[in-house]
This record gives C-alpha cells, structure tokens and sequence, in this order.
C-alpha cells in the first residue's frame, strides 16, 4: 500500500474498517491494562482504542510513514515513534503485549517483523497481529474482478496464508507459544455507491491507486463494472469484511 496519502484519506477508504475491527482486535488480545505497542500504527486507529482501554501514557506505537503525524494528533499523550515493525526503537521487554493490525501483508518477511515483537515484550506477554481475508471482503475483491474485466495485467492483493493454520505457524515459527488465529467479522454501511466509489478516487492503497492511474473513460467503465458486480446497489448497503487475527505468548 502506498502510505503518501493523508491520515484522511485513509481514514475514509480501508480506515472504516480498521476503525470497527480494532475494539474486536483488543478484545482478541485481551487488552485491559499494562503497557502495550501498536506496530504500524498508521494514522492511530488502533493506538486510540488501546489508549481508551489503558491510558494514553502507557500506549506506545512506530511507523515508518508520513501517516505517524496522524497518529501522533490523534493520541498526543503516546510514545510515537517512527520505526519499523522488523526494527523497532524500543529495549527488550518494554511492553506486556505488542499489537499490529492489518500490518503482516505488507512485510517481506513477517517472521522477522513477528519475532521483533517478541523481542519487545515481557515474559508472560501477549503478541499478536492480524491481516485481511482477501477472498471475504468485496470492497477489494470484486474491484478488482472489475478491473480485470477492462485490463488482464490489472494486479490484486493477494492472500497472504491460505489457511488459519498457516497463520498460527508464522507465530510458533516466530517463537509464540499458546498460539491461536481466528477469524474476526466487521461490516461497513455505505449510505451510496457514490459515497463508496469515491473512496477509491482518494488514491490510497493498491486499489485507489489503480484506479487514479486510469484514464477517465477507464476509470468509469471500472466503475459500471463493480456497481454491477455489487448488485446494482440503491441507497444505502452494507459491505462485509473479515480479519484473521493471531495471538501467542512470550
């Protein structure tokens, strides 16, 4: 994904649905109190809601994006500090429990990104992190079936694990023990198809981005297609969506 866009407008494309699987994310990890770390915090979605659940001096988060800005108005009392979730600016055993949502598919390598989590939380602390299912979530799926239809080289987002055990291996592989991945459901409303197409003409992430390269006529032949697609949707519609989410002890 490409994070040279503003917090807003991430915020109103994938951040919807960041926005309502975050509180299901903290509840998964079992967030009630202690010191904890978003990785990838992005524009702070989820840094917010664990600073509701523990207080914003006890929350810390990293990213490497011009989003952190974003993430450091919205939660001005946090440790907000650029960073990678493969290096992360903190000493070992800093955290009871290091947290990245919708982070995994965008590492080369999410062991690596996995174990350093590890490495910053406590003994008896919790790491977990979570990622789409691609295939159950029609906002990007059926765009880019749309986009196919005009363009065969139209790239995806493609599935990063096949299968929740392939999730759980990645943390037993990371050194988690009492390792558990399951599925998380968040469903967004949309008051039009206006009001969801013009998300994508924000240019966030692979999809916006495909579609802001495309020529006018393109674009709205694209368009046509997913309206279709979607069932021709009137007035307001709900879009479905599902996380796989991970979770292990250190």
């Amino acid at each position: 994904m490409s994070f040279d866009v503003s917090g807003n407008a991430y915020d109103r494309f994938m951040g919807r649905y960041a926005l309502e699987l975050a509180p299901a994310f903290a509840d998964f990890v079992g967030v009630h109190e202690g010191k904890v770390v978003d990785v990838g915090c992005g524009s702070g979605i989820l840094t917010e809601e664990l600073a509701r659940r523990v207080g914003a001096e006890n929350v810390a988060a990293a990213d490497p994006s011009p989003l952190l800005e974003t993430c450091r108005e919205r939660v001005p009392e946090a440790d907000v500090r650029p960073g990678t979730a493969e290096e992360l600016p903190w000493t070992d055993d800093s955290f009871d429990a290091a947290l990245a949502q919708l982070v995994l598919h965008f590492l080369d390598d999410p062991v690596v990104g996995i174990t350093e989590m590890r490495r910053v939380t406590r003994p008896g602390g919790v790491v977990a992190a979570s990622t789409w299912n691609f295939p159950q979530m029609p906002l990007v799926r059926t765009f880019w079936e749309s986009a196919r239809d005009l363009r065969l080289d139209a790239p995806s987002e493609t599935q990063q694990f096949e299968t929740l055990d392939e999730l759980a291996a990645l943390g037993r592989s990371a050194g988690l023990g009492e390792v558990e991945a399951a599925p998380l459901d968040v469903s967004i409303r949309y008051e039009s198809f206006s009001q969801l197409w013009s998300t994508f003409e924000l240019g966030a992430g692979p999809a916006g981005e495909f579609c802001a390269s495309l020529p006018e006529a393109d674009r709205e032949t694209v368009r046509d297609e997913y309206q279709r697609r979607l069932g021709n949707p009137a007035g307001s519609f709900d879009l479905p969506a599902q996380a796989w989410v991970l979770r292990g002890s250190v």
